[in-house]
């Protein structure tokens, strides 16, 4: 049964060899299979990204590489300006004119697939098939009731103008701005870069070589390998600074 990853299993081989360690590799490809596919998911939750490939990986075959994006579907609060100590309602806090802005759980969005709206009487309607608004991607859409934008290093916002949720008299249709939008959309990162492919590899071959050690005897050559292991996922962090950080490991 193949599984998603973003390495392959000669990817694997190759961080190993480089470190001079052992691993289950040859002996038991499911295992390597195993130790690849826990080490993806971590690192999406880490780095809030998901890498494809459209054509996939010539070599890979016991491990499945994602070849589209994903989609996620998140509840979002608009963010105000604070209480009022005048006692005057809170409105939404503002970034370019009118326009309030809501970071994605997910970077490098592609497109928003439906967006739900609370309006005054409470019900949601959602704006992408809705005639009555209009948006799409920064920066035709800027002018527009929402639009989305991604910066360079891949963040994603969504900007909704903020005047529809005031009435004439610049005071809040809703009671709350908690949880007033729905949004779901696709992401993804085109291409698995070589230095993520490198971090999954080590990081998983981190873990093959520490459950093998148990075997070991010796409890110098248990030390060397542990040793080794953590410098792999020491590695595999400097890889991934400029993507995000550290690896998650929880």
């Amino acid at each position: 049964m193949s599984e998603v990853g973003y390495c392959t299993l000669d990817d694997l081989r190759r961080a190993l060899r480089k470190a001079d360690l052992p691993g289950d590799v040859p002996q038991d490809p499911q295992i390597a299979v195993d130790a690849i596919t826990a080490e993806t998911e971590p690192l999406q939750r880490s780095l809030k990204r998901h890498f494809y490939e459209p054509t996939g990986i010539d070599e890979a075959s016991e491990v499945t590489i994602p070849t589209e994006p994903k989609t996620r579907d998140d509840e979002e609060s608009i963010q105000t300006g604070g209480v009022s100590l005048s006692g005057e309602p809170t409105t939404p806090k503002t970034w370019q004119g009118p326009y309030t802005r809501i970071e994605l759980g997910r970077n490098y969005a592609k497109q928003i697939n439906k967006l739900l709206v609370q309006g005054d009487d409470g019900s949601y309607t959602d704006w992408v098939t809705s005639d009555e608004y209009s948006g799409g991607q920064w920066p035709d859409a800027i002018g527009e009731d929402y639009f989305l934008r991604v910066n360079n290093g891949g963040v994603s916002h969504l900007y909704i103008d903020s005047q529809n949720f005031l009435n004439e008299d610049g005071e809040p249709i809703v009671d709350s701005f908690a949880n007033v939008v729905y949004v779901d959309f696709d992401y993804g990162h085109e291409g698995i870069p070589q230095a993520v492919r490198r971090a999954v590899a080590l990081r998983a071959g981190a873990e093959l070589v520490e459950e093998a050690v148990i075997e070991i005897p010796s409890n110098a050559t248990v030390y060397n390998i542990e040793t080794k292991a953590e410098k792999m996922r020491e590695k595999a962090d400097e890889l991934l600074a400029e993507y995000g950080g550290k690896y998650a490991d929880d």
